[in-house]
């Protein structure tokens, strides 16, 4: 039988454990499934840190990487793409960003980075299933416009279009 004073020490260390690495809300924003069934998402930890994580079809967990702290940059939005790599969209602290690409074992492949734009925050990324292939990024400006970029499969700037603002209408995209 456990002693208190051991109890007292491993419920002490699951709770600085939970304190360091809990992470942070996951939304619509953080998540995808591939073609092959497989689901990833993102955990944003309270250090700006990310936890990549996949299950298999049946919803059991399968594999995870943690990336990060990078000092300064906050993880955003992951999508995962028809060829089964994902990617993550960063923001650092001066409204640059850059797009991530992890293979379908969420190992880093590659990064674009883009910005800063004055008055403009990226707030999301999906997948341009328009195309096939690439990605888009939505803006939001300071007045109320919204842009949408279309990049193409190598993460390269393609073309972009701009919204609003509206009056009497707001974006509403303020997550995070």
């Amino acid at each position: 039988m456990m002693s208190v004073r051991k109890r007292l020490l491993a419920v002490a260390a699951a709770v600085t454990m939970w304190a360091v690495i809990q992470p942070g809300t996951v939304s619509a924003q953080t998540s995808g499934v591939g073609p092959d069934g497989y689901t990833r998402f993102l955990w944003k930890g309270t250090d700006y840190s990310v936890s990549l994580w996949q299950l298999n079809p049946s919803l059991n967990f399968f594999n995870n990487h943690v990336y990060g702290p990078y000092n300064g940059w906050d993880p955003i939005a992951l999508t995962t793409a028809h060829n089964n790599n994902s990617y993550v969209l960063w923001r650092y602290y001066d409204g640059t960003i850059t797009v991530w690409a992890v293979d379908t074992n969420l190992n880093y492949i590659t990064q674009k980075n883009y910005g800063p734009y004055t008055g403009w925050i990226a707030k999301g990324l999906s997948v341009d299933t328009g195309t096939g292939s690439g990605f888009r990024i939505i803006w939001r400006h300071t007045g109320g416009s919204v842009a949408v970029w279309q990049l193409d499969q190598n993460l390269n700037y393609v073309n972009s279009t701009n919204w609003g603002p509206y009056f009497g209408y707001d974006p509403g995209y303020t997550y995070p």
